[in-house]
């Protein structure tokens, strides 16, 4: 029987190849149900070993779908050189954009970290960069409530739009007049989180969220 490694496995995403899915150390051909690679929120090509064993489902479920081969957790030389391997790095990009804008929402809300607080930051905001004061109140409110938001994963993606659209703001009327580098006040800086806020956008809090813990709970109903 054939084996699959994790990588191996990815390639076979109901989109281009048929959708296979590991579970239990065994590999499923899915396609008849997983239409364009994607299944009550799954997608194909990956070991779901772990979501099921969170769920009602067990083993029988797979009881009408061909058995292809083994997954094993062996690498081929290759793999190991080149292949890149998913550590929750969804994760890691949230809670570093989310401690970014906790921390620079609560300079500007509150005056933590040596920060100016609500009417300094308004004054800068209205004065200086010539910000309507409602649409420089909802940048310091967003700063701070996006961070926490995406520190726990609640409401990720309407999280990321807003950063992305304050980034964009900001990138616009602070600091593209510099150029690029952040030595000279360019968008380097907001250019990256602007990224950042973009992916999470697009693929959402991941795994370790509240938003999964939500989507779990509704897919069981």
């Amino acid at each position: 029987m054939r084996k699959f490694t994790v990588i191996q496995l990815s390639a076979f995403d109901g989109i281009k190849n048929p959708a296979y899915v590991g579970y239990q150390g065994k590999v499923y051909d899915v396609s008849t149900i997983f239409k364009d690679g994607v299944h009550a929120g799954m997608k194909a090509g990956k070991d779901l070993s772990e979501d099921f064993a969170k769920g009602p489902h067990k083993e029988d479920i797979f009881s009408n779908f061909p058995v292809v081969g083994e997954l094993t957790s062996e690498k081929s030389l290759f793999e190991k050189v080149f292949a890149g391997i998913s550590l929750q790095t969804d994760l890691l990009l949230r809670l570093a954009l989310g401690i970014v804008f906790f921390a620079h929402g609560a300079q500007k809300l509150l005056g933590w970290f040596g920060g100016y607080g609500w009417s300094g930051t308004m004054g800068y905001l209205t004065q200086t960069v010539h910000i309507a004061p409602p649409i420089a109140g909802v940048v310091i409110l967003l700063e701070f409530f996006t961070g926490i938001a995406l520190i726990l994963g609640f409401l990720t993606r309407p999280a990321a739009l807003g950063i992305a659209i304050v980034m964009l703001g900001a990138a616009v009327t602070v600091h593209l007049p510099n150029g690029f580098f952040l030595d000279k006040g360019g968008v380097e800086h907001v250019f990256v989180l602007f990224l950042v806020a973009l992916f999470l956008l697009i693929n959402g809090a991941g795994a370790v969220s509240i938003d999964r813990l939500i989507r779990t709970r509704y897919q069981r109903r």
